[in-house]
């Protein structure tokens, strides 16, 4: 597919509302339901720790509710229209992927992550919810390529996982990797820390994020800043995030792909 074509017209303000509150909708009546307990009787088959006073168990399980209140809809502000094709990198227990597939019915998903706990889970989750037909995840190994073609997908997703990238050369690799597979003028979106900010949101260490080597850092927030200086020699340009968002303790950016003919205006638009 054209990257041309990732903003397709149709995606207005109140259609967008009306979809989510659909997507709500669904992820409600599946709560309760056979399908749910033999759901969470999987997930306690492959991750039974989680089970044993575990921190976010009720998250984990209705990680689909939870990205539908919070990551999609700040995802929804940048797009201003839908996608069909979708590359989400550290997918996890699929919970993005599957609330992004409620919203986007044309929309097919590729999810991948080092787990295969958490793959099998994902996998589950798209059957409980009836999107398993567009949505596939797979396990890779860390530090491999991404098992996709190059300028595949109009949007790449990063939700809450580069942080966990620490070396700068393998943050380096990963970011490249979703610059490659993203088409020219698709979408990368990010949900991440703000390395801009003195003080580690995870861990909650001061100076982390400006001191990683000297404080042996586990954890590391991102920029915009960052991102594209990393996608060399792909070029990200900053397209519909507000100048506010960049500096906040939680930031949501989005870059687009460009052709690399030259220098940019990289200003928010």
């Amino acid at each position: 597919m054209s990257g041309a074509n990732v903003l397709r017209d149709g995606g207005s303000a109140n259609s967008c509302v009306q979809r989510l509150e659909a997507a709500r909708a669904r992820v409600a009546s599946i709560d309760g339901t056979a399908a749910y307990d033999e759901f969470v009787a999987f997930v306690r088959g492959e991750t039974p720790w989680r089970f044993k006073g575990a921190p976010e168990l009720d998250r984990y399980l209705h990680s689909v509710r939870h990205h539908l209140d919070h990551f999609v809809p700040r995802l929804l502000a940048s797009l201003h229209g839908g996608v069909q094709t979708v590359f989400d990198f550290g997918c996890g227990s699929g919970g993005g992927s599957v609330a992004m597939a409620l919203l986007f019915p044309e929309a097919r998903f590729h999810g991948v992550d080092i787990s295969a706990h958490e793959v099998a889970i994902g996998c589950a989750r798209a059957r409980l919810y009836g999107v398993e037909d567009r949505c596939t995840f797979e396990v890779i190994e860390a530090g491999s390529p991404f098992p996709a073609e190059n300028d595949a997908y109009d949007l790449c997703t990063f939700c809450s996982v580069l942080e966990y990238v620490v070396d700068r050369d393998t943050r380096r690799f990963c970011v490249q990797e979703m610059g490659r597979v993203l088409s020219d003028q698709g979408v990368l979106f990010m949900s991440v820390p703000n390395r801009l900010y003195p003080v580690e949101l995870h861990s909650r260490k001061p100076g982390w994020n400006y001191f990683p080597k000297l404080l042996k850092a586990t954890s590391v927030g991102a920029s915009a800043w960052e991102i594209r200086a990393l996608a060399h020699p792909h070029v990200l340009k900053l397209v519909r995030t507000p100048i506010h968002q960049l500096f906040t303790p939680w930031t949501n950016f989005c870059l687009q792909k460009r052709p690399n003919y030259g220098d940019f205006d990289h200003r928010p638009s």
